[in-house]
């Protein structure tokens, strides 16, 4: 059957799919029309051609968007396809609509308007939604003349680097229209890849979810039973290509709400690979797929008892009616054998054995999954932490509680598209970049950790005292927390664009886990300080509401940062470990107290003390003009006396040091001794191997009995000072460690007699 201005699946190459996935046009020419096509906007690409010339064109930002939505349904194998975006249907007579992307066959049709914009921002699009919602009815009445009314019809309002509105969200829902973002082309892209064609059926799952499927064989032989829990289950054989058509697997990703309960992980390509060989090879596996099966309003699947079958087993067997909708099951275990399958050269006669419950919670459904595959190196540790805090929702134990709601914040944080924090953070499988490096665990534990005071504090199971952010309920909780920090946040990434977009490139700081660590220290003092000395009481206001007061006191951190340069960036950067993040969160409640005095947290006026470098130059007068010069004449008088005035350089000092030293001397362009270029880590050598002369007058009080590196361990700490007190750029020196060389000062001037 041929229809004007679609073509058939026969017709769609992977060369057309390929040119319409690039974001570039690609053409052939003759040497001599370069200079024009450059005028155009071609650019000239290399090539092995003698007599012509390759030259490239980028599509808009528009078409490119067009084109990619285009290839990734091509890639589903429709049965047709819009041959280009100049295709229309007449939704009523005499009127018509192009449509932008459409993929049909006899068992349904997908319509898609496309909007796209050049770089990330809120757009509303209330009069587009409106307008497809009025006419929806006449394009689907439409489209399915084109297949003899049997086609289902769905619409879908994709959008490119558009953030839209809940007023947009809440229009397409009423209007039964599918919204797709970037991120979620970019998943159905990756299952496209993957699985080809089988694919469809997961597309048709999320757009037809509960639809029936016409003309769809479902009864099959099964035996029905319980577990030791009291829930039912059904076994039963059944071909993959069924399975497939009604099953779906919801996966668990970083930006979509939609799966933040799911449990699945991606599908790994190569093991699907595998096991589509394995199954033409004539393998097959014998362990059962589970899968949870929902019935429409929770209704009792129908089962036919064989009554007249006599047999011992607690078991029943008869007939089950499997449902005949799409994503009406669910795949808890198993995915990538069934999904194998779709690798295989023919499966309409293979059978998969199935364990089937029926309306099972999300929650018990991922237990499972966790059960079978906790101990499997194949699932990684973070998506088991995210899936356990989902049981812990609500938990009795406000600890357990606490933390689900934690994480259920900062994965809602990273999958709303209007939050800063958008696509930031790794909480599933997806690989890390410049911008996608903030890690779950490593915020939860440095940035919202149980010291801070946004959610309470906890005692035993009980929580004993409330937080900044307490609501009644933990969704309301959730709902003020997300608002708060999403204001935040919003505040220092419209400040610090460039920084922020940076991520973890070379020139950013503030939007990689040490920088999101710190801001949320430091958010967390800044409510501290508002309650105790301001009045404020955050149960009285909004997430945005109080968010308005904190942001006044993060304007002097914006500045902070602003106005550093690249050295004091890469200082601040190249913190690591445990405290990396209350380093940086000093530096921002120092800058906080410079503009607001009163602002003082606990810990912040010994900070001050001992991170503003006062101690820096009373140390370097102490170690470098007393100590170390007392140390060298000790040494060399000692040497001098036991070698003699000729011999003590060659016989008492080791032959390394005196190249070293030699090496400096001539660096130096020196005419100055060799011996005047010994450093505490010489001395520190020569001390070791000649410890009958040094052992008694280099041990420091009380460690007459310690080993000898516990004796000597004061001089390797003394050359860690030297080499900061001696170069007070690179960091400063403490009350305490001044006090340390104080100390040591002391007892080397009564220990260290000129002979």
């Amino acid at each position: 059957m041929a229809i004007d201005g679609l073509m058939k699946a026969e017709e769609i190459t992977p060369r057309l799919i390929k040119a319409k996935a690039s974001p570039c046009l690609y053409c052939t020419a003759r040497p001599a029309a370069q200079a024009g096509l450059e005028q155009e906007g071609w650019e000239f690409i290399p090539s092995k051609l003698r007599k012509s010339i390759r030259m490239r064109k980028p599509k808009t930002h528009a078409e490119a968007f067009e084109d990619r939505v285009w290839a990734l349904l091509a890639k589903l194998r429709f049965g047709y396809m819009n041959k280009n975006n100049r295709f229309e249907l007449e939704y009523i007579p005499g009127v018509t609509k192009r449509i932008d992307v459409m993929a049909a066959d006899d068992e349904a049709v997908v319509i898609v308007e496309c909007k796209s914009v050049a770089s990330r921002k809120s757009v509303s699009y209330q009069k587009e939604i409106n307008e497809l919602i009025g006419i929806k009815d006449g394009l689907r009445q439409a489209a399915k003349k084109l297949f003899e009314g049997k086609a289902k019809v769905a619409f879908v309002f994709a959008t490119n680097n558009a953030i839209i509105g809940e007023n947009d969200r809440t229009r397409l829902a009423e209007g039964a229209i599918h919204h797709l973002n970037e991120p979620a082309i970019e998943h159905w892209e990756q299952l496209a890849n993957l699985l080809g064609p089988a694919a469809k059926y997961q597309l048709f799952g999320k757009l037809f979810a509960g639809q029936d499927i016409p003309n769809l064989p479902n009864r099959v032989p099964a035996i029905r039973g319980k577990m030791s829990s009291g829930r039912s289950f059904y076994s039963f054989s059944v071909n993959p290509e069924f399975l497939l058509r009604i099953g779906f697997i919801l996966r668990r990703r970083d930006t979509d709400l939609e799966a933040s309960e799911a449990y699945q992980r991606l599908v790994n390509r190569k093991r699907l690979q595998d096991i589509g060989k394995f199954i033409n090879r004539g393998g097959y596996f014998p362990n059962s797929i589970v899968v949870n099966i929902e019935t429409k309003k929770n209704r009792p699947l129908k089962f036919e008892p064989a009554s007249h079958i006599a047999h011992d087993s607690d078991t029943c067997m008869g007939i089950l009616h499997l449902p005949k909708a799409y994503r009406s099951a669910f795949i808890i275990d198993g995915q990538h054998r069934l999904l194998g399958y779709s690798n295989a050269k023919s499966r309409s006669h293979q059978l998969v054995p199935v364990v089937a419950f029926e309306n099972m919670p999300a929650v018990e459904q991922a237990k499972i999954f966790v059960d079978i595959n906790h101990e499997q190196k194949s699932v990684p540790t973070n998506v088991l932490r995210s899936i356990m805090a989902d049981f812990n929702w609500n938990s009795e134990d406000a600890g357990l509680a606490i933390m689900a709601l934690k994480t259920r914040l900062l994965t809602r944080l990273n999958s709303d598209d209007g939050s800063p924090l958008y696509k930031r953070i790794i909480v599933t499988e997806e690989p890390n970049t410049n911008t996608r490096c903030l890690t779950l665990e490593t915020i939860l534990k440095w940035g919202i950790s149980s010291r801070t005071g946004y959610f309470g504090r906890v005692k035993g199971r009980k929580l004993v005292k409330t937080g900044y952010l307490t609501c009644g309920t933990y969704e309301e909780t959730l709902d003020k927390s997300f608002r708060f920090f999403k204001c935040c946040f919003a505040y220092v990434e419209g400040e610090l664009r460039d920084q922020w977009d940076a991520g973890s490139g070379e020139s950013g700081f503030i939007s990689m886990n040490i920088g999101v660590a710190a801001l949320l220290r430091t958010i967390d003092r800044v409510l501290d300080h508002l309650v105790r000395f301001e009045g404020v009481k955050p149960e009285d206001l909004s997430g945005q509401q109080l968010a308005d007061q904190v942001i006044p006191y993060l304007v002097p951190v914006v500045d902070f940062v602003k106005a550093m340069d690249n050295q004091s960036l890469k200082k601040l950067r190249s913190h690591f470990g445990s405290g990396a993040p209350e380093k940086v969160t000093m530096e921002f409640l120092n800058s906080i107290h410079g503009v607001c005095a009163n602002f003082n947290p606990e810990g912040l006026d010994q900070w001050i003390k001992e991170h503003t470098g006062r101690y820096n130059m009373p140390s370097y007068d102490l170690g470098h003009n007393h100590i170390e010069p007392l140390i060298h004449q000790f040494v060399v008088a000692t040497l001098k006396k036991q070698y003699g005035e000729k011999a003590w350089w060659i016989q008492g000092v080791h032959k390394d040091i005196q190249k070293d030293c030699s090496k400096a001397r001539i660096d130096a362009g020196s005419d100055e001794p060799d011996w005047h270029f010994l450093n505490t880590i010489h001395y520190h050598t020569i001390i070791d191997k000649n410890w009958g002369l040094f052992a008694e007058p280099f041990t420091p009080p009380g460690m007459e009995n310690a080993r000898k590196e516990q004796r000597l361990s004061w001089l390797v700490k003394l050359n860690g000072l030297r080499q900061r007190y001696s170069h007070p750029q690179r960091d400063i020196l403490t009350e305490q460690e001044y006090s340390d060389l104080e100390e040591m000062w002391g007892w080397l001037q009564s220990k260290l007699i000129l002979p």
